[in-house]
């Protein structure tokens, strides 16, 4: 079954241009910028949650892969107020969501190296998880004080 386009191309163009930020249909690198980021939550954050703007801007390159990184599962066609819903529904359930996702991701991209027999991958994730450990402990700890 063929799915339509949901949000058009030319609906994300026209809220970018609104927004005054650059043109998301666009993007090849999933990269925000933090200026953008911070426009973007200015625009959705009208409880005044406390999120940090690094964080969100982190999300909001995460969340991209709901965009055009993935044809067969775009959803939002890189719409930067529907990516950014996105990340703030994440941040209503916790606030180190993402760091808890990272450490979920490595973990299973360290598992597969593994499993295909990688210890150059294997290392690099390993790694890469003990950072990603411990910025989500940093986190938890934040959130405690």
């Amino acid at each position: 079954m063929e799915l339509p386009e949901y949000v058009t191309r030319e609906e994300v163009q026209r809220v970018c241009k609104l927004l005054n930020i650059s043109d998301w249909t666009r993007l090849t690198d999933g990269k925000v910028s933090l200026e953008e980021a911070r426009i973007i939550l200015s625009e959705l954050n009208p409880e005044g949650m406390d999120i940090d703007l690094e964080r969100f801007r982190m999300g909001l390159e995460v969340e991209l892969e709901h965009g055009i990184q993935f044809k067969d599962a775009n959803v939002t066609n890189n719409h930067p107020l529907l990516t950014g819903k996105i990340v703030i529904a994440h941040f209503k359930e916790m606030l180190d969501y993402y760091e808890r996702l990272e450490v979920a991701e490595l973990e299973g991209d360290l598992l597969k190296a593994v499993l295909a027999n990688k210890p150059e991958k294997v290392e690099s994730y390993y790694k890469r998880l003990v950072k990603a450990k411990l910025a989500l402990s940093q986190a938890e700890n934040a959130e405690l004080k």
